[in-house]
């Protein structure tokens, strides 16, 4: 069977035998990276390292008291005898995002549980974004290899893996998403396209600076 065969039509769209394709390399990538992601619940299915557990109490406070108050929120459990400005000096994003993630998908779990899921997630679904990345400059092929590489990048799963609910995984999400958008919006030759796509990658790019210092190396390619 040619991989360009029809198999059926949805709308105005011809589904096509090599989307299917496309579909299950990426389904893949992204369940070999949940399951890396994923080992070290082996040890204990908990929060590690120290910033973690503070992200989570942060996190814990916008569920519970709301958006307005985690912005005028001092934490006086931080920086005796003067308290911490949560919101003026921390990952406001990560806190934000996941707040929001855990009240659309959180379901019946406990916060502290979808926490612990987050970076194993986020992680793993940055490997759609990289295929998507890599296809604008050298074609679905080197898309999806670069999505099966990404899954299994050694230096990239290390900081973040389950319980690692810090700011690399969702800062790298939200960077890589951002180059997409600007890089596919530059190549589109619909200028309202190309316009939205721009302006909306330098919102997620913003996204991407509030939830990870190291993203400020993102906007090198961009220049």
């Amino acid at each position: 069977m040619h991989s360009h065969t029809k198999l059926l039509t949805a709308g105005s769209f011809d589904v096509k035998l090599h989307h299917l394709l496309i579909i299950g390399v990426l389904v893949l990538a992204f369940s070999l990276s949940f399951l890396i992601r994923s080992q070290p619940a082996e040890y204990g299915y908990e929060l590690m390292e120290f910033d973690p557990f503070f992200n989570f109490r942060a996190t814990e406070y916008i569920v519970e008291n709301g958006f307005a108050e985690y912005f005028t929120w001092n934490d006086d459990k931080s920086w005796y005898p003067h308290g911490r400005n949560v919101s003026s000096n921390s990952q406001v994003m990560l806190h934000t995002t996941a707040a929001i993630s855990y009240q659309i998908f959180g379901g019946n779990s406990s916060l502290y549980d979808f926490t612990i899921l987050f970076p194993a997630v986020i992680g793993s679904l940055t490997v759609i974004v990289i295929f998507g990345l890599v296809r604008l400059f050298a074609g679905t092929t080197a898309g999806l290899f670069a999505s099966l590489l990404f899954a299994v990048s050694l230096p990239i799963i290390l900081r973040g893996t389950i319980g690692w609910f810090k700011s690399e995984p969702l800062g790298i999400f939200y960077a890589l998403f951002a180059l997409y958008l600007f890089f596919s919006g530059i190549r589109s030759k619909n200028k309202k396209i190309a316009f939205l796509k721009i302006i909306f990658g330098g919102i997620i790019m913003t996204f991407a600076m509030g939830s990870w210092g190291g993203i400020q190396f993102f906007i090198i390619p961009l220049g």
